[in-house]
């Protein structure tokens, strides 16, 4: 039977006093003329800026990164698709398609992400929704399975219209789980692509500036209405650490990208993607009651790379949380407890430690062999071997 879990602290790995310096982040290490931003690692997710990151607004064509993930994710890329005929009723920025073209899907893609092409975006949502209304459906419960929670779609292009919303985190998130498809990351990465629909044939350039300007962007997505303003999603990498950063309701195109770079310029100064496997090395030993064990010892070796500011080491520590002893028998897969890496109040890594095989209680026999063993010790005889002979 398990005994009551106990919670038990051990040392930090990185000072005797987790608390010796007290524990800072801000999270807002650049004044920037936006209403909200956001910068967080693609990999982990952590917030590595943030202002008013989880302000409800207007996102325009950033929408368009959610569409591009339904589309990946319903269609196949040679699939061809036939514009619908009320194709004709949207505006705004265009790829040209007219009714009755046909497209791939891949050319869809393209047409969406780099020069965001409203009609690229709303024959996506017609073909694979049948109705916008159902297509937008579609988008919020995928956003929803991704973690952004305070979104809310409308349509499939991001033109204004009344509770079609996000946040700058959620679109952060969104971006980081659209980048995992390699034909997305690809184009978002594109300064230029061609595209051809119909007997048309155009040449398309990507609307993000920075990709032009600054060698480690690659991505992702700008977009302008009345009601957003100008927003940009950015991505950057430098030695495998990527970041992604969201600038939302910039007044003009230069606050826009200026805000971008800096956000990324001043994130990777400050920052670093550090292997923390040498503080993430456990000994796990419990007591077994009545069993042909007398301990249970788990050995844990596990790496993960983190993004952290230097001065944040001494705000890492762990918690373990283990049942106090074991009473034989006791199966494999029981649940033991769990080892927790804190920076600060912010949980950046736990996992669940369970019995690796069957625990099995100690039998008569087992107890007749330890007393013969206690004998044969104390009387210096060696092994069973010579106790058999002497009888």
């Amino acid at each position: 039977m398990i005994k009551k879990i106990a919670l038990c602290l051990i040392v930090c790995v990185c000072s005797l006093n987790i608390y010796a310096n007290e524990y800072v982040n801000t999270k807002n290490y650049l004044k920037v003329n936006v209403p909200a931003a956001v910068v967080i690692d693609n990999n982990t997710h952590r917030i590595l800026f943030d202002k008013n990151a989880n302000e409800k607004r207007s996102i325009a064509s950033l929408t368009k990164v959610m569409t591009s993930i339904l589309l990946v994710e319903n269609c196949e890329l040679n699939e061809v698709v036939t514009t619908p005929d009320s194709i004709v009723n949207v505006g705004g920025s265009l790829l040209g398609l007219k009714r009755g073209d046909k497209i791939t899907a891949y050319n869809l893609l393209v047409g969406m992400l780099l020069p965001s092409g409203n009609d690229a975006a709303y024959t996506t949502g017609m073909h694979i929704g049948g109705t916008i209304e159902r297509f937008a459906e579609m988008m919020t419960e995928k956003a929803k399975q991704i973690g952004a929670l305070n979104t809310n779609f409308k349509n499939a292009h991001g033109l204004d219209v009344e509770g079609h919303y996000s946040t700058a985190y959620d679109m952060a998130l969104i971006t980081s789980y659209a980048l995992k498809n390699n034909v997305i990351n690809e184009i978002v990465n594109s300064k230029s692509l061609s595209v051809t629909y119909g007997k048309t044939t155009r040449s398309l350039n990507n609307t993000n500036r920075l990709l032009k300007s600054d060698a480690y962007v690659d991505g992702v997505k700008t977009g302008y209405t009345d009601n957003a303003e100008r927003c940009v999603i950015t991505s950057g990498t430098k030695n495998d650490f990527r970041i992604i950063s969201v600038v939302l309701g910039a007044t003009d195109t230069d606050t826009r990208f200026n805000t971008a770079r800096d956000l990324m310029a001043k994130t990777f100064e400050l920052y670093k993607n550090e292997d923390l496997s040498k503080m993430m090395n456990w000994y796990i030993k419990i007591p077994i009651i009545k069993g042909e064990k007398e301990y249970c010892e788990i050995n844990i070796a596990d790496s993960m790379m983190y993004p952290i500011i230097t001065e944040e080491y001494d705000n890492i520590y762990i918690k373990q949380e283990f049942i106090k002893e074991i009473s034989a028998p006791m199966i494999k897969g029981t649940y033991l407890g769990n080892i927790r890496m804190y920076l600060g109040e912010d949980e950046i890594y736990s996992k669940d430690i369970f019995l690796t095989e069957n625990l099995n209680k100690r039998t008569m026999k087992d107890y007749f062999k330890d007393g013969v063993d206690s004998i044969l010790k104390e009387n210096n005889i060696l092994d069973w071997g010579i106790i058999r002979y002497i009888m």
